[in-house]
């Protein structure tokens, strides 16, 4: 049931700042943002039964949709149809070139349809989900109207009850380092045969991406300047050389791949806004920035690592690559000139 009290506080608080966005909204309430859907929205949000696999299952009839995902330094958003996903156990995979998703189902707790209304007084349809706290892991919207007798039967297909919203799990330091053999540490990591054994490197020695890219400082990461990112991009949409980027939060990694064509600085924020492609960057969350290298039986892989104030990942870029395929030599070209810039700034 929503209380009267936040209510209250809502619309005096949406009365004397209707530009703020529901996020921001929950932050200064002092509530999440999936506590605050059916108070902003009321009967126009539908709870979703928690079948997860199942809804994404049917995403790919309802024609071309945007998927929103975003993290509280970045937003990414691509447009196209959904494919269908498949999943292993609690994780799942949807890979198409515009909607590439790696969903963490075990972080998921909770979801709403909601009819909302554009700044332009135009109904918006969206598919909402949060973990069990209420922070959002990502957003689904109806693209054409055509379909939307077709969201409406999936609505209620998985109208649920109202679910409860669960006090956010204690927070772990990500900037603490455990005492951990160095040497032994980045030997393992020359070992590297798969970027994706990466991820089981770090649950083996207990480290945080933050704290791994820390402890290879000099030896498979370098350190380079915040204004590396804007560079990046910048460097991206003159050379037109296809790039992936990876956004992730508790529940998702968001990943695109392709050029970038417009890019816009607007309101403190970096943006670019290609026709099926957008991604939102707030300059205030890239406190470090690493070049990092990865071995594999392919040949090293390198990634560009932006991580926040509390050394949360932010933003990863890659070049364009598939299994198999060698990455755009213009970006290797690209990433030797950083890390030579790196190497020289270190010595001084």
């Amino acid at each position: 049931m929503v209380s009267a009290t936040l209510k209250a506080a809502y619309e005096r608080l949406k009365s004397e700042q209707p530009h703020l966005y529901l996020r921001d909204l929950a932050a200064q309430l002092g509530v999440s943002e999936g506590q605050l859907v059916p108070v902003a929205y009321g009967s126009d949000a539908v709870p979703l039964k928690p079948d997860f696999q199942g809804i994404f299952g049917e995403l790919p009839q309802l024609g071309p949709l945007m998927g929103l995902s975003r993290n509280a330094w970045v937003v990414i958003e691509t447009t196209g149809p959904y494919p269908a996903p498949a999943f292993q156990g609690p994780i799942g995979v949807l890979n198409s070139p515009l909607i590439d998703l790696r969903l963490y189902l075990a972080q998921w707790g909770y979801g709403y349809a909601v009819r909302s209304f554009g700044r332009d007084g135009k109904p918006l349809y969206s598919l909402q989900f949060f973990t069990p706290w209420g922070e959002a892991i990502h957003k689904v919207y109806l693209q054409d109207s055509a379909f939307l007798p077709a969201w409406e039967a999936l609505v209620s297909r998985y109208a649920g009850t109202e679910p409860e919203t669960l006090a956010p799990p204690a927070g772990k330091d990500l900037r603490n380092t455990p005492s951990v053999d160095r040497e032994q540490f980045l030997a393992d990591w020359s070992g590297l045969q798969d970027t994706h054994d990466f991820f089981a490197l770090l649950q083996r020695y207990g480290l945080s991406r933050w704290a791994a890219v820390r402890l290879a400082e000099g030896a498979y990461a370098w350190r380079l300047p915040g204004q590396a990112v804007s560079d990046l991009l910048a460097w991206a949409r003159t050379s037109q050389t296809p790039i992936m980027f990876f956004v992730g939060n508790a529940g998702i990694h968001h990943i695109y791949t392709g050029v970038v064509s417009n890019l816009s600085p607007a309101r403190g924020w970096i943006n670019i806004l290609d026709e099926a492609f957008t991604l939102h960057l707030n300059p205030a969350g890239v406190e470090e920035v690493y070049l990092v290298e990865k071995p594999t039986r392919e040949g090293p892989i390198y990634s560009v690592e932006v991580f926040g104030p509390e050394g949360e990942e932010v933003l990863w870029i890659f070049g364009a690559r598939k299994p198999g395929q060698a990455v755009p030599p213009a970006w290797l070209a690209y990433i030797h000139q950083l890390k030579s810039a790196a190497l020289a700034a270190a010595q001084g």
